[in-house]
């Protein structure tokens, strides 16, 4: 496991490869964040999956796997305010998220993928993109 420094109490950002290995080191990293940063057991599977599914994205969609690309991650925890933020962002093109297809109709529910936005957009409070479709912002109330 990784010891968070003192320069990540609050703001944890790095560059991953377009791997999918990376989504392995992911999971405990992100893991350890969140409980240093005290957030709430109940709420970290939800922010896990919706952290994970947007680098794939990312790696998968925006960089399409290819390893000259990298994938930008930035977890801020907002001091004094409720809110975890979290941003990543490709090198690829781009998308228009309103093209994306409904996951829940009857001709997408066996589909082995297309479920990363509904979900982030399930779990996160907030889903905002920028830059073309390349970044998208995740916010997170964890606190009251």
């Amino acid at each position: 496991m990784t010891h968070i420094t003192e320069q990540q109490r609050h703001r944890y950002e790095t560059y991953l490869s377009s791997h999918l290995d990376e989504l392995l080191r992911l999971d405990p990293l992100i893991t350890e964040l969140l409980e240093t940063w005290g957030i709430p057991e109940e709420l970290q599977s939800g922010l896990l999956v919706a952290i994970t599914e947007a680098v794939s994205n990312a790696i998968i969609h925006g960089n399409k796997q290819d390893l000259s690309k990298r994938v930008h991650l930035l977890l801020e925890r907002l001091p004094e305010t409720p809110w975890l933020r979290v941003i990543v962002e490709d090198e690829g093109e781009g998308f228009d998220p309103t093209s994306i297809p409904d996951p829940t109709t009857d001709e997408r529910l066996l589909a082995e993928s297309g479920r990363g936005v509904f979900l982030m957009r399930a779990f996160a409070d907030e889903v905002n993109y920028m830059k073309g479709g390349r970044c998208v912002e995740l916010r997170f109330r964890v606190a009251k």
